[in-house]
């Protein structure tokens, strides 16, 4: 496993369509990740994901895509590959 120990997995929607497809919780030392999958090799960040984002203020915002560069996509928006996201995960671990 990549994830720390207690490391909760969930996802994230409201009735208004607010959404984040995985929620990671680390605890009180790496708190909140929120993390948007997407398949093109150019993402775009929806309003709905924003709209998530803003009600539950993670601690860190990713967009995981197919390619392989890493970039920021806004202020507080990193777009990272898939390697890329398990190697920040296990980082945690070490």
């Amino acid at each position: 496993a990549v994830a720390p120990e207690r490391t909760k997995a969930s996802f994230y929607r409201t009735a208004a369509g607010a959404e984040i497809d995985l929620i990671l919780e680390f605890g009180s030392k790496h708190g909140m990740w929120a993390v948007e999958i997407k398949r093109s090799l150019a993402p775009k960040v929806e309003k709905s994901f924003r709209s998530a984002i803003d009600d539950l203020n993670p601690t860190r915002v990713f967009i995981v895509y197919p390619g392989t560069d890493r970039y920021p996509k806004s202020k507080n928006i990193d777009v990272i590959s898939v390697y890329d996201m398990a190697q920040e995960i296990k980082a945690l671990s070490d």
